[in-house]
């Protein structure tokens, strides 16, 4: 899901240019920046911490416009910036309580939704939303210790007890798999928060199809 934010998000902003300024702020062409520019600039050790900041504040106003569209590709574009330290605490989130990958991404990035959508003039809104998804992610529930196993993608059956009038089935497990495409499935992800957001950035159909990052938890940040 991670790399889809930042396919997508690298896209949508290529060719353009992202003014760090403030609305009615005089500046020049020279001084807006690319995407890979605001990227770096927006990082948590940037060098420059003033410019940093007057990017973030600037995706922060495209978050919460209400020019149809300008909002999704506010939400996208501070997600694509923050998705390499999301990433590495996904890894450790999933090791650490042996919950399913997709699981905690899925949970990071609404949380940081979340954190972007509170976030108001004066706040650092960098530090707010990872906070958020840093939360959010650590908040998954625990899988279930019959469960675990050193995969944390594996599926397994689990021994129960059973009565003298049933006999457990072959392949019979306490996990029922759903097909992510399922028609009742998208419905249902359409109608939550998140599933409308990725659906508006253009995401769900590859949120919807698996997360391709799956097989390289341990993939470098």
């Amino acid at each position: 899901m991670f790399k889809s934010i930042e396919l997508r998000a690298s896209q949508l902003f290529r060719g353009e240019l992202i003014c760090p300024h403030e609305p009615g702020e005089r500046c020049s062409a020279t001084e807006h920046l690319t995407f890979s520019e605001a990227k770096e600039a927006a990082a948590r050790h940037a060098a420059d911490v003033a410019l940093r900041d007057a990017v973030w504040r600037s995706v922060e106003r495209y978050a919460h416009s209400d020019v149809p569209g300008t909002a999704q590709r506010g939400q996208l574009l501070a997600l694509s910036f923050v998705t390499p330290c999301l990433r590495k605490t996904a890894a450790k989130v999933s090791r650490t309580l042996y919950v399913d990958m997709a699981d905690v991404r899925s949970a990071m990035i609404y949380g940081a939704l979340c954190g972007l959508a509170v976030a108001g003039v004066g706040d650092d809104v960098r530090e707010g939303l990872v906070r958020a998804a840093n939360s959010a992610g650590w908040a998954v529930e625990r899988a279930d210790p019959a469960e675990r196993t050193t995969d944390p993608y594996a599926l397994v059956d689990r021994k129960r007890e059973h009565s003298d009038h049933h006999e457990l089935a072959r392949d019979e497990s306490d996990i029922q798999i759903v097909e992510e495409a399922d028609p009742a499935m998208r419905q249902r992800i359409n109608g939550e928060s998140l599933g409308a957001t990725l659906h508006g950035m253009g995401l769900l159909e590859d949120f919807l199809s698996g997360d391709p990052e799956r097989t390289s938890p341990e993939e470098p940040v």
